[in-house]
């Protein structure tokens, strides 16, 4: 499914706006990158998986499904926000003010670890958008294009880099801590330190299109992509895809791919859907997927009223995910 830009943010002759300051950089050359980064694999091939998938109610799902989904996870809002910024390349590196938010729902004031965050800001990283690496452990690196970003001085791991957007985990170190400082370092060039509070939990549910509204990033029962074309069951179960549930159980380790005992929240995990309490199957890692991604399998409630668009919320410690992501039932 191809990303949607929000063109409300579009600027005329149909370039948007962060794009008009910079000439050397057209629309087409950015989406083709895009396109290029959306072959990368974001799952590690693993053996637990089909087991996980077993034990969780759901059945396993290839990495060639998820991959083009969880791109869109990591690299959420890299397309829909991304392009108001501006100017995107620019002398020396800066964040934007408010520009640390969750990667999912957009949510700022506040991180929590093992957050997958969006940076927003101005010479973060190179012209040409470059995804995700592991490094020699099979851990996601923390150095990607010669850019860092720094949580009290601790490296993150990086899912990728652009001139006006990178986005991070953030580092299970600052669990228990009140606050901590963000700081992203380009071709060693240090950018403005920002001061964030640290909270248990600020969960956010990933979206279809990236902009943090409308048709979530959820799976059906049978593992395809859930849509007003391929709604879900009422009474099947759904995996609906997050972040932002803080320290985990197992102790979260940075970059490290989910794997068996997967780690689980140490938050308690609620939902809803359509307004209806559901009941949470599972929530927790999915093996080999990304330190960070947090998967709640959800049962759909037999009495809900079934639609293309229908509400679903997550709640994790006590904080709500944002208002406005729907699943489909039929």
């Amino acid at each position: 499914t191809a990303f949607r830009i929000d063109m409300a943010k579009a600027a005329r002759n149909g370039e948007p706006e962060g794009l008009r300051h910079c000439p050397g950089l057209l629309r087409s050359d950015f989406l083709q990158q895009r396109s290029k980064i959306m072959e990368k694999r974001y799952f590690v091939d693993d053996p637990f998986r089909r087991a996980a998938g077993a034990a969780h109610c759901v059945r396993p799902t290839k990495t060639s499904t998820f991959a083009p989904l969880l791109l869109k996870l990591s690299m959420a809002g890299a397309f829909t926000f991304l392009f108001a910024l501006a100017p995107v390349l620019a002398a020396g590196v800066s964040i934007s003010d408010n520009g640390v938010v969750n990667a999912a729902g957009y949510a700022g004031g506040a991180v929590s670890a093992g957050e997958i965050v969006a940076i927003f800001g101005s010479g973060l990283g190179p012209g040409t958008l470059v995804g995700l690496q592991l490094d020699s452990r099979g851990y996601v690196s923390t150095s990607l294009s010669d850019t860092q970003v720094l949580f009290d001085g601790v490296a993150a791991p990086l899912i990728y880099t652009w001139a006006g957007q990178v986005s991070a985990v953030v580092p299970y170190e600052v669990s228990g801590k009140t606050s901590t400082q963000v700081q992203v370092i380009y071709q060693g060039q240090n950018s403005n330190v920002v001061t964030m509070p640290v909270t248990n939990a600020v969960p956010g549910i990933f979206t279809a299109d990236a902009s943090g509204v409308g048709q979530g990033a959820i799976l059906n029962e049978n593992g395809t992509v859930n849509s007003a074309s391929n709604p879900a069951a009422i009474a099947s179960y759904i995996s609906v895809y997050a972040t932002g549930e803080g320290q985990t159980r197992p102790g979260g380790i940075d970059g490290k791919p989910a794997d068996t005992p997967a780690p689980v929240p140490i938050a308690s995990v609620t939902a809803t859907i359509g307004g209806l309490n559901a009941q949470v199957q599972y929530a927790g890692g999915s093996p080999g997927a990304l330190a960070g991604l947090l998967q709640v399998n959800l049962l759909v409630p037999q009495k809900i009223a079934a639609g293309p668009s229908v509400p679903v919320v997550l709640t994790i410690g006590g904080q709500k995910t944002q208002t406005g992501v729907t699943v489909s039932i039929k």
